[in-house]
């Protein structure tokens, strides 16, 4: 995409980071018209998860795009350092991007390139979504040459490969089901090379399309087994069998290691409003037996 700069505001008097594009992505009209897509699109995300841009600005002839200076790390370089997270840390991250996707999501924009490198923690723990430079509009026409898969291959739904031109939130739900599989396994679904997986673009492609994923507990059985149910239904195939947004999947999260019974969703707990108790339905039956045998002794002592 080109580079980044820290640089200082002097308006504000505030340290910020500026993306400087590459000159010969500037070069095409289309990508130019998309950058300030980009810019106009994030401006308009207002949410404390997603890394704010204030600015957009031409300086000799190179488009740049000033953002928030997040003091931290990506989750690439926590990887990359780590391998893997702890489950809670890793839980806690992943319901931090939902949060802000789910926002994007209301707001008619769909991230399409949700992955270790786009999310940063700074350094009192906060996490930040950015770069939503190849995003779009939902039922926006796409402004990309026609054949070109836009993402980043280890975390590309199925139907971002297959059917580019259609995709809906739920493919950002697969693509943050990709990252927390790596974030508590410590590698993607699928990698060149391994697993049934070729060496090449295509076949890690195709990997995505049709071949099922090894559930992230058999890759580290310290996983615990309804994560692991969340992570396999966020990384469906086909969008209708996958977890339907991004505010469901957070739900399930904060479930994972509740007891059975205490997980409720919103709809039944909303159902559950003014129903009786058990002790107050049994109260209610006994009074209904006493009523009931009262009636019959009135009955009997007329008839007598």
């Amino acid at each position: 995409m080109g580079s980044v700069w820290r640089a200082l505001d002097t308006r504000q008097n505030q340290r910020v980071a500026i993306k400087a594009v590459a000159n010969d992505l500037i070069a095409d009209p289309e990508f130019r018209v998309r950058i300030r897509d980009e810019a106009r699109r994030h401006q308009r995300l207002q949410h404390p998860n997603i890394v704010p841009v204030p600015d957009v600005f031409a300086e000799g002839g190179i488009i740049c795009i000033v953002m928030k200076l997040i003091e931290g790390s990506s989750l690439a370089a926590m990887l990359e350092q780590r391998r893997r997270l702890e489950i809670t840390e890793a839980i806690g991250i992943v319901k931090s991007v939902l949060t802000a996707l789910d926002y994007a999501h209301r707001h008619g924009i769909v991230h399409r390139d949700v992955k270790p490198s786009n999310v940063l923690v700074d350094r009192q723990g906060w996490v930040w979504l950015f770069d939503f430079g190849i995003a779009i509009a939902m039922g926006e026409q796409r402004r990309t040459r026609t054949g070109v898969t836009v993402g980043t291959l280890s975390y590309m739904s199925p139907e971002q490969i297959t059917h580019p031109k259609s995709i809906d939130h739920r493919s950002d739900v697969y693509s943050v089901g990709c990252l927390l599989y790596e974030l508590v396994t410590g590698r993607p679904p699928f990698v060149k090379n391994q697993d049934g997986v070729g060496d090449t673009d295509f076949a890690l492609q195709q990997a995505h399309v049709k071949q099922l994923p090894l559930p992230p507990r058999e890759r580290q059985p310290s996983i615990p087994p309804d994560l692991d149910e969340i992570v396999m239904q966020a990384l469906a195939k086909a969008p209708d069998d996958r977890l339907p947004g991004c505010q469901e999947f957070a739900r399930l999260l904060d479930q994972v290691g509740k007891p059975v019974d205490d997980r409720k969703s919103g709809d039944e707990a909303r159902q559950s409003v003014g129903r009786p108790t058990s002790s107050a339905r049994k109260i209610g039956a006994a009074v209904l037996v006493a009523a009931s045998a009262a009636l019959l002794a009135l009955v009997w002592a007329l008839i007598r």
